[in-house]
């Protein structure tokens, strides 16, 4: 019974059996992982995901990106505050909306994201979704983007 070794404590077993505990409990090991390989290149998991978002829809506002990825406006400045001091993305006036600023991926900043971020990242999801069957990750992928999406 709970603290003798033999059966988990009622907490324990609940979080055990939690689904949202469980998907916390994973994409934190994620994080930690692509964070350790990513400070390599003195870059965080935010950092790489504005790059990735701006690779795949161009350049964007501030704005835009911080809905994206769900990170609140302040952040969102410091982040792309870092990127633009190294070089990796750039700020212009929005053609739109010319109070506000595009934020758009450097060559650097691709080249970075290409040669050597992404091939980084996929070692690391690998060495995570890799533990599942090729069938068993398409089937987690599937479920956790209807999740993501709300249905």
């Amino acid at each position: 019974m709970g603290g003798n070794g033999r059966e988990p404590a009622p907490t324990a077993r609940l979080l055990a059996e939690s689904t949202g505990w469980l998907l916390n409990d994973a994409a934190r090991e994620l994080t930690l992982k692509l964070e350790e390989v990513l400070k390599a290149d003195d870059l965080r998991w935010r950092d790489y995901g504005v790059l990735v978002v701006l690779e795949a829809a161009g350049p964007l506002s501030q704005q835009e990106i911080g809905r994206r990825l769900a990170v609140d406006r302040s952040t969102m400045v410091h982040i792309i505050d870092v990127l633009e001091h190294r070089g990796l993305v750039a700020r212009s006036r929005d053609l739109h909306d010319r109070r506000a600023y595009a934020i758009e991926l450097t060559d650097p900043g691709r080249s970075l994201l290409v040669d050597r971020l992404h091939p980084l990242t996929a070692e690391v999801h690998s060495g995570v979704v890799g533990r599942l069957t090729p069938e068993d990750g398409a089937h987690l992928n599937r479920i956790l983007s209807q999740l993501a999406r709300g249905g």
